[in-house]
């Protein structure tokens, strides 16, 4: 069998798409990967990381509004379909999967108009602009959220499976993961970061309430992003070596298993692996989100008692320390919102939809 993914611009495009094609290869061995994306180097990094090939192509957002920008987008648009048809020719797929964000038009829009069969899969409970505009041309929509199902028209042929995450996030101990931050695995954990970009308020309210965090025996790993590492890394090691910050966080997986409590936007994707975890959450939705689709994501966990949200024009050190210390502190709280968390992770998401694609088109 031979696959082409596409997605971009972000993680959390790019990791449901690499942990079906891990899957795919787990259940067929012989299949044949090949990405497609941006030039953005996020994208290169992980799926170098993880062994795959990318081809990258040039492609633009769409403009929100109508201004001379339009026509620059189209031409690009026309050139990145062109490219993509070089590349899925040069390949010969059978299956084409996008896994949304701007960057999976062009070859979606390719495929479709080469005859290859196509299928999506779509992270948010608010479908993004991409996914919405080609689920027409798919065979099948894969969806994160039950929700999202009444975003697309009557003839799109939907499945919820929940979102896909990679085995390896829930392979590590406790201990071994407490071990490679240097923390003490007997202690409450929180982990703190603003996604694979960072996020600017979150690390200016942190930093005003850590410190008395880490006072009251709670450790601390804050992922600031690469670009706000050197303006928070005096607070590295602080408190007796109970605050860890770093720039990014490779493997993830570590991460969750040192920690007790995450503290992040919400992301389909980082949702999915919290609650694979079953871990619960403090989310503080990125407000200028496509539809705000950020907030409509942390209301289902909110709902079901997994997690606590707080907006960001509500984001000040007092309610932020507040609610990191409800939490941790109260041993029946963090247990019940954990519970609660790992009733709602899906863990086999990634197997479901590379059976059914290898089922559907691993002959051709």
């Amino acid at each position: 069998m031979r696959i082409i993914f596409t997605g971009g611009g972000t993680g959390g495009h790019i990791y449901p798409a690499l942990a079906v094609a891990e899957e795919i290869l787990n259940k067929k061995p012989q299949s044949k990967i090949l990405f497609i994306g941006g030039t953005r180097n996020i994208e290169s990094e992980i799926i170098g990381k993880a062994g795959f090939v990318m081809k990258t192509i040039k492609v633009t957002g769409l403009p929100r509004k109508i201004t001379p920008q339009i026509f620059t987008f189209i031409w690009n648009l026309g050139l990145s379909i062109i490219n993509s048809m070089r590349i899925i020719r040069g390949f010969k797929p059978s299956l084409i999967m996008g896994t949304g964000g701007y960057v999976s038009g062009p070859p979606i829009i390719a495929a479709w108009t080469m005859g290859i069969p196509i299928v999506l899969q779509e992270q948010n409970s608010y479908p993004g602009i991409t996914t919405k505009k080609l689920a027409r041309f798919a065979r099948i929509v894969f969806l994160g959220f039950q929700d999202a199902t009444g975003y697309f028209g009557k003839n799109a042929k939907t499945l919820v499976t929940g979102n896909p995450v990679r085995k390896n996030i829930q392979t590590v101990t406790r201990d071994k993961a407490s071990t490679a931050f240097g923390l003490d695995p007997g202690l409450k954990t929180v982990l703190v970061f603003g996604g694979s970009q960072g996020a600017h308020s979150i690390n200016c309210v942190l930093s005003e309430i850590v410190e008395d965090i880490a006072e009251l025996d709670i450790q601390v790993i804050w992922q600031t992003g690469n670009n706000e590492y050197d303006e928070w890394k005096r607070f590295d090691g602080c408190s007796g070596g109970k605050i860890k910050v770093v720039p990014y966080i490779d493997t993830m997986s570590n991460a969750y298993a040192a920690s007790d409590l995450v503290v992040c936007r919400a992301g389909a994707m980082t949702m999915a692996e919290i609650t694979a975890c079953g871990l619960p959450g403090i989310f503080i939705p990125l407000p200028n989100a496509a539809e705000n689709h950020q907030e409509y994501n942390a209301r289902s966990l909110v709902n079901s008692g997994a997690a606590s949200i707080i907006l960001e024009r509500e984001l000040t050190p007092g309610n932020l320390r507040r609610e990191i210390i409800g939490i941790v502190t109260s041993d029946e709280k963090l247990k019940e919102m954990s519970e609660q968390s790992e009733k709602l992770g899906i863990r086999d998401a990634a197997s479901v939809i590379a059976g059914i694609i290898i089922e559907q088109y691993g002959m051709n």
